[in-house]
């Protein structure tokens, strides 16, 4: 399965509204708030795994769309992923990723009448601790290895899970 994403601003109306303009296109597309992604790497990383739950049958969500979220989030509960990783109704910076291999990521941002910026899945440590980084595990590795303690965190779910 190819995998796209990309970073894009809202430009009017917030995350519900966004959600329910993604359904109605049909596209095979997950949704994320974009200032908890570090890199394009997590979203890759993320499908990946939640990818492989499905073929394995470990999958704890219905859909791959949502078991994708569980990974990118690095969290076990889905309620948790969801909060983390979903769109609010404040939520300005969406990450998109395009689970649909004959779909358009530009056509479908600018569908969705959004303006595509993929500097917003950049890692910073803003980022990293939205995430749920701590100041003491990147004491201990460095901020230069603050998308590879993102990684880990992800990988790490299929441990949580079991």
């Amino acid at each position: 399965m190819k995998v796209r994403c990309a970073g894009a601003r809202l430009k009017e109306g917030g995350g519900a509204p966004l959600l329910e303009r993604a359904s109605a296109l049909g596209a095979d597309v997950v949704l994320m708030d974009a200032d908890k992604v570090c890199g394009v790497d997590h979203l890759l990383s993320a499908a990946f795994h939640a990818r492989r739950a499905f073929e394995r049958g470990t999958a704890s969500c219905n859909t791959l769309g949502m078991e994708v979220i569980l990974y990118a989030s690095g969290e076990r509960q889905i309620t948790k992923a969801k909060r983390k990783m979903g769109l609010g109704p404040g939520t300005e910076r969406v990450a998109l990723v395009l689970l649909d291999e004959e779909g358009d990521m530009d056509r479908l941002i600018k569908a969705m009448g959004l303006e595509r910026d993929d500097a917003l899945l950049a890692c910073t440590r803003a980022k990293g601790e939205a995430f749920g980084i701590s100041p003491r595990e990147l004491e201990t590795v460095g901020e230069g290895r603050l998308q590879d303690l993102v990684l880990e965190k992800v990988a790490f779910v299929d441990l949580l899970k079991r």
